[in-house]
């Protein structure tokens, strides 16, 4: 499975529009009396409307709970599809791998061999490299009747007479199964009933606020982290909605798709949104090559990203819910200098054996190049991810994806851990735990044991954890063999705020004792550790527009 084409596919996309849109576009799907719209909507709010009590009734809120995401990286399913038939004919809309249309999904889904298409991911982009015939063996996605009644039965389904076994799709009149014929091509591209077009957001939109007015009968002053399509543009939020934060999720797409840190990269966001013009020479006119132009062209797409945030869903706090980098990159090839080092990356990984935890490796660049446009445009985030039984072998324990900043340098076969774990008889299988065993300090000392294989240096950064007015600017240059590492903090003073402005350091670039310089004010260290120390900074009473820091490191040492 391909997580990025996946949303294309039968039953994402039909579950995604039945969840938003099912009464618009599927009205006969009516289980127990209701919708399945509703039937769907209903029971994901009350999964959510029984968290929200247990956290209340623990007195978890505003603590430990501020607040519910909307829905992780929620998708179109078939909205707005112009036609049925054919794939997205946008130049900019990633494929790869098998490729069926929306129709031959469809047709897949119901057992019927079909040709389709298959693509590549080259430098260049997205290349159809061929068909390939897909024979399901007329095994179905859906019910035959003999099925639907046992699943009735099991879960206490009354479906109304008019929605019988089969493709939901084909019951609609979109396609004829005997004729094997679509029907109506263009089915989704308008409202059936006014014939308007298609517009997704209205429907993500009442959701959003249901959701909130559900969560909101149980924890009153829940904040809301409102996460539209991946990628996509927010649409305007109501107003009457209040305490959101605006909640995207971004990736490197090329490095994410590659597995590899290339010495060249693309704009796609702005590309996505139009800046570079039509045609073709948009794609040459987005293009950026070298290191400092890769790292501004992410800065660019966040800053984008945020600004859209601000115009549509309002001045809101904005965290990047999601952001980080695939670990199981390929060789870092854009470490060569010279013009055919360069040329030849489109092509090929030029080898550098620079380890996971030096300054040149590929890890290291690209997840400094992503946290630097964070830093850059002053927003929040959370990295994804953090696996503490992640493992050379499997990655991630889910999609072959392996993106997490921990490995355990020592035993991660969760099978081993549980044979030996003398705390907990419970039997381990490869994705799942017991809850006795994950409750075993000795068995969870066990399975993290070791060294961080993946602790690179630009994980480790200064941050400020109060200030004490506004921040203006955040620049870390993390340790190279002949460059120390440096952090610059830039505030407005606001004379209001009490205390001092408070910044956590890591002591792996910074040791104590620190050189740090301030243009206003005093400074001291507060808390000192193995790992890092705090340094607490107060103001003059005097307002300055441009309160700075600087700290100095050190450079790095192989050891």
């Amino acid at each position: 499975m391909i997580w990025n084409t996946n949303y294309q596919k039968l039953a994402a996309s039909t579950l995604f529009t039945l969840f938003f849109a099912g009464k618009t576009y599927a009205p006969k799907c009516i289980v127990n009396g209701i919708h399945v719209q509703d039937y769907l909507q209903q029971h994901y709010y009350r999964c959510f409307e029984k968290v929200a009590q247990v956290i209340h009734e623990n007195g978890l809120e505003n603590t430990c709970v501020i607040g519910y995401d909307t829905m992780n990286e929620p998708g179109h399913g078939y909205l707005s599809i112009p036609d049925l038939t054919k794939l997205n004919q946008e130049d900019t809309d990633f494929k790869m791998g098998l490729m069926p249309t929306a129709y031959q999904g469809m047709l897949l889904g119901s057992g019927i061999a079909t040709e389709v298409e298959n693509w590549e991911f080259k430098w260049n982009g997205p290349k159809k490299s061929g068909h390939v015939v897909i024979d399901p063996g007329k095994v179905m996605a859906w019910f035959t009747p003999d099925e639907q009644e046992e699943a009735n039965a099991t879960f206490g389904w009354k479906r109304d007479p008019g929605w019988t076994p089969g493709c939901i799709w084909a019951l609609h009149g979109v396609w004829d199964k005997s004729a094997r014929k679509i029907l109506l091509p263009n089915y989704f591209a308008t409202d059936p009933n006014t014939g308007n077009l298609t517009d997704y957001s209205p429907y993500w939109i009442d959701y959003i606020e249901k959701y909130a007015a559900s969560l909101r009968t149980i924890h009153h002053d829940a904040i809301l982290f409102v996460q539209p399509p991946v990628l996509a543009c927010p649409p305007k939020i109501p107003t009457s909605l209040k305490r959101i934060v605006y909640a995207p999720h971004w990736y490197d797409g090329l490095t994410l798709v590659k597995k590899k840190w290339c010495s060249y990269n693309v704009d796609f966001i702005n590309l996505n949104r139009g800046k570079y013009g039509t045609g073709p020479l948009r794609f040459l006119r987005a293009l950026r090559v070298g290191e400092k132009a890769i790292r501004q062209c992410f800065v660019d797409q966040l800053s984008t990203i945020k600004r859209e945030g601000l115009e549509n869903v309002g001045d809101y706090p904005c965290i990047f819910g999601e952001i980080g980098i695939p670990y199981d990159l390929e060789a870092d090839s854009s470490s060569s200098s010279s013009i055919w080092g360069w040329f030849s990356s489109f092509f090929m990984s030029v080898s550098n054996k620079a380890h996971m935890g030096e300054p040149n490796s590929a890890q290291n660049k690209a997840m400094d190049a992503s946290i630097n446009a964070l830093e850059k445009n002053i927003l929040n985030y959370s990295l994804w991810n953090y696996t503490p039984d992640n493992s050379p072998q499997w990655g991630d324990l889910w999609n072959g994806e392996d993106l997490s900043i921990w490995q355990s340098s020592g035993t991660n076969n969760l099978s081993s851990i549980a044979t030996h774990s003398t705390s907990s008889s419970a039997t381990v299988a490869a994705i799942e735990m017991d809850s006795k065993f994950m409750a075993s300090t000795d068995s969870f000392k066990q399975l993290i044991s070791g060294e961080n294989v993946r602790d690179i240096l630009s994980l480790h950064r200064p941050h400020p954890q109060v200030t004490s007015g506004t921040p203006l600017k955040i620049d870390f240059v993390p340790p190279t063999e002949s460059t120390c590492a440096s952090f610059e903090y830039v505030l407005k003073q606001d004379t209001r705020c009490e205390g001092p402005t408070e910044i956590y350091v890591p002591s792996c670039h910074f040791p104590c004792p620190p050189q740090v310089e301030v243009s206003t004010g005093t400074w001291k260290v507060n808390v000192v550790n193995d790992t890092y120390w705090i340094l607490l900074w107060w103001m003059d009473e005097e307002e300055v527009e441009e309160a700075k820091l600087n700290l100095k490191g050190i450079s790095f040492v192989q050891h």
